[in-house]
């Protein structure tokens, strides 16, 4: 089966048959090994003999993705999918937000948007320092900024709604 996954502006095609202990990654054989622990959202990724640790959850139309060093979002696409969002026109989950959650617990640096501001896919939107780093977060769509639930200084918990579009 292949996959369309969009990180960011990155586009990369998946195909996976069936039990084979590879996949390819755009054209490339990639050896992998894959685990799920118990929780269900955490994953442990063995690609080529570098491993990966990271948390995995839904999240506007795709995956929310936490690891050591920041988050990202993706949108995963099957070939079906791809088929009917290119006959019926449509641009795909990136371009529907509905809110913004803390990745980890931490504290909030900066907040760089607010309510009724318009937003394009990329844009900062709130500073997030845990483990003494920084994490900006960023918008994964476009969209418009309904309500800010969180303020500079404020403490976080994991999943806690920062910010709320329309």
């Amino acid at each position: 089966m292949k996959y369309q996954v969009t990180i960011s502006d990155r586009k990369f095609e998946i195909d996976i048959n069936g039990n084979d202990p590879s996949i390819m990654v755009n054209g490339r054989k990639v050896m992998v090994d894959h685990k799920r622990f118990k929780s269900g959202k955490l994953h442990s990724l063995l690609a080529d003999n570098v491993r990966f640790e990271f948390d995995l959850e839904r999240s506007n139309g795709g995956y929310d993705i936490w690891h050591s060093s920041g988050s990202m979002f993706a949108e995963v696409t099957d070939e079906k999918t791809n088929r009917l969002r290119k006959l019926m026109g449509e641009t795909g989950a990136l371009s529907k937000l509905s809110q913004l959650k803390a990745p980890m617990p931490g504290l909030v640096v900066a907040v760089q948007v607010e309510p009724g501001q318009e937003i394009k896919k990329g844009d900062g939107l709130v500073i997030v320092e845990a483990m003494k780093m920084e994490n900006e977060l960023k918008a994964t769509g476009a969209g418009k900024v309904k309500e800010i639930k969180v303020k500079k200084g404020q403490a976080v918990e994991k999943n806690e709604v920062l910010v709320v579009f329309e």
